[in-house]
C-alpha cells in the first residue's frame, strides 16, 4: 500500500506535501500583499510627519470632506493586504 496521504485527527486525509509547496497563486496573493502595503504606507507615515514638521496636513491639503479620499486609498490599500496575507 503506497501511504502518500496521512490521516489527521479529524479523520480526513491531506497530502503532507501540499504544506510546503509554493504554488504561482500564493506568489501572486503575496504580492498583492505587499502591493497593499505600498499603497497604505504612505498615508501611514504622512499623518506623523505632518505634526512634527512643517508638512502640510492631510485637512490642509484635502480639507475635512475631502479626507474621505485618503481614507479610502488606506482601506483599499489595507483590504488588499489582507487578501494577499490571508494564508501567510
Amino acid at each position: 500500500m503506497n501511504n502518500l496521504f496521512e490521516i489527521s485527527r479529524d479523520g480526513t486525509t491531506r497530502d503532507p506535501a501540499r504544506r510546503n509547496r509554493i504554488t504561482d497563486s500564493s506568489v501572486a496573493l503575496r504580492a498583492l500583499g505587499w502591493f497593499g502595503v505600498a499603497i497604505a504606507l504612505p498615508f501611514f507615515i504622512w499623518v506623523p510627519l505632518a505634526l512634527v514638521s512643517p508638512l502640510p496636513t492631510m485637512i490642509d491639503v484635502f480639507g475635512v470632506v475631502g479626507l474621505r479620499i485618503p481614507a479610502a486609498i488606506t482601506i483599499g490599500g489595507l483590504l488588499m493586504a489582507a487578501i494577499g496575507f490571508h494564508k501567510f
